[in-house]
């Protein structure tokens, strides 16, 4: 075989792909604008909760940033405060919000509307009960962080199925974007507690079938 020859064979032939080639659905976890629960550190799960003008200004900025990305669905929980997000948002980018169900707050069920301090000084044996473990106990009536982080996981995983490869905006609460957050990165599910994320902040991880990739952690518009 001449020189000229073993070239031309060379051109002819493609590399292997380092990785096999794979689906990325990219989803942006936009969390609720700021409400007045919100300002007071309170625990709340209740749907009726409203936004504060702050909060309708944070989700506007956040519909401008995702205009940048153009997401092709639009996702919301339930709540009131997450689907006024959802609606301003939706106003900035062009798509209507979709509701999904299990994406909502954590349960924390009879501590609805109160804060850890005031817990801690109203019943204190069962918040020290509960403080030993905050990721298996549950508060009265309520959920454990560890069937939250189960819980959004899977609703997530059936959501990606339903929308492979697009560009997901999903509107949600802070506990919600923590757990999912743990969840995909494969993290001790004790990091739930370490993990901050402001109103209104947008968090980006790309999802496939074998990994998952963080790509940014509650920005700020």
């Amino acid at each position: 075989m001449t020189e000229s020859n073993t070239i031309k064979s060379s051109k002819e032939t493609k590399p292997e792909p380092l990785h096999p080639e794979e689906v990325v659905t990219s989803v942006y976890l936009i969390r609720h604008g700021h409400t007045e629960a919100t300002e007071q550190g309170m625990l709340y799960t209740d749907p009726e909760v409203a936004l504060t003008e702050s909060g309708r200004l944070q989700a506007a900025k956040a519909g401008q940033w995702l205009m940048m990305v153009k997401p092709e669905v639009l996702l919301s929980s339930t709540s009131k405060r997450v689907w006024a997000s959802a609606e301003i948002i939706g106003e900035a980018i062009g798509l209507p919000p979709n509701k999904v169900h299990d994406l909502n707050e954590w349960n924390v069920g009879s501590w609805d509307g109160r804060k850890y301090i005031d817990i801690k000084a109203t019943d204190p044996e069962l918040y020290k009960a509960w403080s030993l473990d905050p990721v298996k106990n549950r508060p009265p009536g309520g959920e454990s962080i560890a069937d939250v982080v189960e819980r959004v996981g899977t609703r997530l995983e059936e959501l990606i199925a339903e929308h492979p490869g697009k560009k997901i905006a999903l509107v949600s609460h802070a506990g919600i974007i923590r757990a999912l957050i743990v969840r995909a990165l494969g993290m001790p599910v004790e990091n739930f507690w370490r993990v901050n994320i402001p109103t209104g902040s947008i968090t980006k991880i790309d999802f496939s079938a074998n990994f998952a990739t963080m790509h940014m952690m509650a920005i700020r518009p």
